[in-house]
């Protein structure tokens, strides 16, 4: 680490202090002196500030650096007063994106020496008291336009057992190796002693017991509507295994072998948890008018549908609408999600007066006039008055409403006794809520049944939704069963001994130990898995392996494109063969298109795209112009137009009279393709060897690598 740049007093233009106690361990000016002693402050940032907090029995120094320069910056630092320790410290550079290099100068394994070396200077021995967050997720752009940065991690281990939530986390700047972030959370709090938890296998017992794996129906929410192919597949449910919300996905108490559970008011301080959300004309009388057969088809369905003065008759059935209320909104829409239903959607409210201000809003099935939902809103609760009812009178109320409102499917959902992670429902509050879930075969299906909500002192609904969704549901047959589930779940994610912190009404409370399925940094697993093959799902019930992820090539060294290929790999890019990149293999037109979206606009762009979307998607970027399919091999000169094209050169290439015949073989080119070859040659973007193009010769997929990045990088 180099020494932190000396601010002189006089370089300080303003200092601001917050009243702090009359004895403290570490004094502002100590504060001030251990951050610099620690890190690079930038000269130009010569406004400060500074401030005292006292914040769940812990007090810290605030330190605030600023430029004074249109430009902008800050450096931000906390000190704990009584110990001394940096707890955190933030900077931002606006100069930092503006300099970077056209690629990542620094990989991981350089970025975590870094941080280490400044965790080692900050905490010294502690650092023995911690072990390092394996870490192979983090995905790097080829060409980054913002502000990329590595995230190293260690966890605090105590008596042999790991404390995820506390440990430090270093952030370090991909492109010229600075820290950017560093954050510190350590519990002062009493550490309990292991001797006296259960086994590994007492636990195993218990989480089966308690049935924290539990079989499921899954819904798949997150459905792109252009696939053709999706829009299929999203009518049928998963079968999946997932971790119970009974109980924080998993965790069983280490000392008392049953679920952990916490009282109202308490939560966990933890690590976070994976998981796995008007009118026509006329007739047209001429065949240029005439309605296309989806136009057709929208017409007829849309002259079945309820008008809105039928649909808000049908709302008022179910929900009172005072007189005192207008009707600010009416949309009749087709609803997303799984449903594809047309739905009418109405909001009333008034302006705000002195009882407040009242709304209610209503949905309603266009074609059934089936009342959805509704909610009735006032922003100002009435206090408890002598006709409050408890929670157990106004679940009889809710119980009768959806007997009434839903006769046949109120024999399909049973009452859930309890909130996430088994914390009981408040008993005194001005809405005393409640929730059914869906259940189809027996098995569960979560986010689908009812919700209602009853007013404790007028002892009205006042709050409604229903979520049906109209889906396949395969036979539970098809799933393995519970023991085999449990089995398959837990070799891959065994329970493991760890600590956790409750909060206890926003103050650290105790810390114990618990067993939980292991968690990996990785996206090796979550808490979805499927019930039939086994694999971890993501939320969009997809194998979580296809997420996007690092790609750390294992047969690249050598090649005249190795630092290229190991670029995109970082990208999350060419990962059709895993840590197998294949240079010497003929490159596909999937492939090099996906692998530029990747390099181009960032990992996310691609994620979850259908053949069909991707063609979509380059066509409309002006990418490709020709007819292909995505298995066919790109040739050199398809190559050459697609690297002028994502380069915006197209009309350029296309003034061939510009362009002098780039190589020997120009009289084999394809008609147009000049330009493109010798705008390609220009910009040293293809490694062509000789003096002949060969334009018809395929590429590979070292030589396509090595054009994609060199001709990003041409671009900067």
């Amino acid at each position: 680490m180099m020494a932190a740049a000396e601010v002189s007093a006089k370089t300080i233009s303003a200092v601001e202090t917050i009243a702090a106690p009359a004895q403290v361990k570490v004094s502002l000016e100590d504060a001030i002196k251990l951050v610099k002693n620690n890190f690079t402050i930038p000269a130009a940032y010569t406004k400060f500030t500074s401030g005292y907090n006292n914040y769940n029995e812990r007090e810290t120094w605030s330190l605030n650096w600023n430029s004074t320069d249109d430009a902008g910056g800050s450096f931000n630092a906390q000190v704990d007063v009584s110990t001394g320790e940096i707890i955190h410290m933030n900077s931002w550079n606006p100069a930092s994106s503006s300099s970077q290099t056209s690629v990542p100068k620094y990989s991981y394994a350089e970025a975590k020496d870094i941080a280490q070396g400044l965790v080692n200077k900050i905490l010294g021995d502690r650092l023995n008291q911690m072990e390092l967050v394996p870490e192979n997720t983090q995905i790097t752009p080829v060409i980054d336009y913002g502000y990329t940065t590595y995230s190293v991690q260690w966890k605090r281990v105590a008596n042999g057992v790991a404390f995820p939530s506390n440990g430090v986390s270093v952030q370090v700047n991909a492109y010229d190796g600075t820290i950017t972030s560093y954050s510190l959370n350590w519990s002062k709090e009493s550490i309990p002693d292991p001797k006296d938890v259960i086994s590994a296998d007492k636990a195993r017992e218990a989480f089966v017991k308690n049935n924290l794996l539990q079989l499921q129906y899954f819904l798949n929410y997150g459905i792109r509507p252009l696939d053709s192919q999706e829009k299929d597949a999203k009518k049928d449910a998963l079968l999946v295994y997932k971790l119970s919300n009974q109980s924080f996905s998993g965790m069983i108490d280490a000392q008392t072998g049953e679920p952990l559970k916490l009282n109202s008011g308490e939560w966990l301080n933890s690590d976070a948890v994976m998981e796995a959300g008007g009118g026509m004309g006329g007739m047209a009388k001429s065949s240029e008018n005439a309605l296309a057969p989806a136009e057709q088809k929208e017409v007829d369905d849309a002259s079945k549908l309820l008008t809105k003065e039928q649909a808000i008759e049908s709302a008022k059935k179910w929900v009172e609408i005072p007189d005192s209320l207008t009707l600010r909104g009416a949309n009749l829409g087709l609803e997303g999600g799984l449903s594809q239903k047309r739905v009418w959607s109405f909001d009333w409210s008034q302006e705000e007066s002195a009882d407040g201000y009242n709304y209610v809003y209503a949905r309603v099935d266009a074609a059934t006039g089936e009342v959805l939902g509704f909610s009735a809103y006032t922003p100002n609760p009435q206090p408890k008055g002598p006709d409050a009812i408890d929670r157990t009178a106004a679940k009889a109320i809710a119980d009768a409403f959806i007997k009434k409102i839903q006769p046949d499917r109120v024999q399909q959902v049973e009452y859930l006794e309890a909130m996430d992670n088994g914390q009981k429902y408040p008993e005194d509050q001005p809405n005393h809520d409640f929730s059914y879930e869906r259940v189809v075969n027996g098995v569960h299906v979560p986010g689908n049944g009812f919700s209602v909500s009853v007013e404790r002192n007028t002892q009205k609904v006042v709050s409604y939704n229903m979520d049906f969704a109209d889906v396949n549901f395969p036979d539970i047959a098809q799933a393995m069963d519970q023991k085999q589930g449990e089995d398959t779940f837990l070799k891959k994610r065994p329970l493991e001994l760890k600590y956790v912190q409750i909060n206890k009404n926003g103050q650290l409370s105790d810390i114990r130990l618990v067993y939980q399925p292991k968690m990996d940094n990785s996206f090796a697993v979550s808490n979805i898995m499927d019930a039939k093959t086994g694999e971890f799902l993501d939320w969009q019930g997809k194998p979580i392996k296809e997420q996007p992820r690092p790609y750390n090539f294992g047969d690249i060294s050598g090649s005249f494109a190795e630092e290229e290929i190991r670029l995109l790999g970082q990208a999350g890019a060419f990962g059709e063969y895993g840590d197998q990149f294949r240079p010497d293999e003929h490159v596909t037109v999937k492939s090099l298109l996906s692998s530029m979206l990747i390099a181009k606009n960032g990992v996310w762009s691609y994620q979850g795209l259908s053949d069909e979307e991707l063609l979509k998607q380059v066509k409309e970027l002006g990418w490709v112009k020709e007819n292909l399919s995505l298995n066919d091999q790109v040739s050199r000169e398809f190559q050459a137009k697609l690297v002028v094209r994502m380069l915006q050169l197209e009309k350029i290439a296309q003034l061939e009279e510009l362009f002098q015949a780039p190589y020997e073989d120009a009289d084999t080119f394809s008609d147009g393709s000049l330009g493109y070859i010798a705008l390609a040659k220009g910009l040293g973007v293809m490694n062509i060897e000789g003096n002949k193009f060969e334009s018809t010769k395929k590429m590979t997929r070292a030589e396509a690598a090595y054009a994609l990045v060199k001709a990003l990088q041409s671009n900067r």
